[in-house]
């Protein structure tokens, strides 16, 4: 969870230099299209300065004139050079400050590279134990595997995440009664051992996957590094935004928001690659728009644990976003507090 969580600080690191940079672009864009401008009011005016400047008494005694209108020619004149010399005051300021984005942009680079070499080593590091992790969930008990091939069955099966956790809940509760009939068949049968089983199994369900959640524990941050693009309850095209949606780096991590089971891990409807993270005490995260999943369904994960990762993106196209929500039974939950 260590690796995990240095890791979400590296991309978020890389994220803030991205958008130094992207900024730098822009100020540079909008110098140079001020310079043009400057440079193009001035132009015209350029042949008659350095007229001036190398022959000013031909120049202004070229047309005799009344005493009256050479002073005003020279103040006109005067007026001129001045307004000449405060723009190219401020060409020569523009062109400095140029000079230091450039400069500023290659320190920026600089340490961007040596961020993306952190990264990606940091990031080799967490998928290997993200995977390994995966496997062993792949290698636990076959009794285990069947409870949870029904819980993500039913959830592949619903029209709507609502309806998902719907399902997942009841088929939970259905499992629940079996094994009280289970427990009471072997007691019918003397097989104390086997009801002793079968109840132990029943209340380790019944208590659900986790400790539930609280807002004493929200240090973890959120669970993958970027910015926000919708916070919860902000208006959107649908209503009210139900989570919350983050715009993440090419490739950036994505770490479990509490303790718990996974319900869910896979494709789901218009969501991509989706994940229901049983927290306990009824409280499930669902996270959609992963490009990987590192987890399966019936894995036990701790908070702050790797469980994927977002697409790769370079810049064109729609950009991948994580959205995330947290539900308590059937009704959605701020899960701002809780990050």
């Amino acid at each position: 969870m260590d690796a995990t969580a240095r890791l979400q600080q590296t991309e978020q690191q890389a994220a803030d230099i991205d958008t130094r940079m992207t900024n730098l672009h822009a100020e540079q864009a909008a110098l140079r299209q001020q310079l043009a401008a400057q440079v193009a009011r001035l132009a015209p005016l350029l042949p008659l300065a350095e007229r001036l400047s190398l022959y000013p008494a031909d120049t202004l005694l070229a047309v005799p004139l009344p005493a009256d209108r050479a002073v005003t020619g020279l103040l006109v004149v005067h007026g001129m050079m001045t307004d000449i010399a405060r723009q190219a005051r401020a060409i020569h300021d523009r062109r400095a400050r140029l000079l230091a984005l450039d400069d500023e942009l290659g320190r920026q680079q600089q340490q961007m590279r040596q961020v993306v070499t952190q990264r990606e080593s940091q990031r080799d590091a967490v998928n290997r134990a993200a995977h390994a992790a995966l496997e062993a969930q792949q290698r636990s008990n076959a009794a285990a595997l069947t409870a949870t091939q029904a819980v993500e069955d039913a959830a592949r099966r619903a029209s709507s995440v609502q309806d998902a956790i719907a399902r997942i809940e009841e088929t939970e509760e259905q499992a629940e009664k079996n094994l009280e009939q289970a427990a009471r068949a072997a007691e019918r049968a003397h097989n104390m051992q086997a009801a002793t089983a079968a109840r132990r199994q029943a209340h380790e369900m019944a208590d659900g996957a986790g400790p539930g959640i609280s807002t004493t524990n929200a240090s973890a941050g959120a669970p993958v590094a970027g910015t926000v693009l919708t916070a919860w309850g902000h208006t959107t095209e649908s209503g009210p935004a139900t989570g919350i949606t983050y715009a993440p780096p090419s490739r950036a991590s994505v770490r479990a928001p509490c303790t718990g089971r996974i319900d869910f891990a896979g494709p789901f409807r218009t969501y991509g690659q989706m994940m229901i993270l049983d927290c306990g005490k009824h409280y499930r995260f669902v996270l959609a728009g992963l490009g990987e999943i590192a987890v399966a369904a019936g894995q036990q994960v701790s908070r702050g644990a790797a469980v994927g990762q977002m697409p790769q993106w370079s810049g064109g196209g729609s950009r991948p976003t994580l959205f995330v929500q947290l539900r308590h039974g059937g009704s959605t939950v701020n899960p701002a507090p809780y990050l």
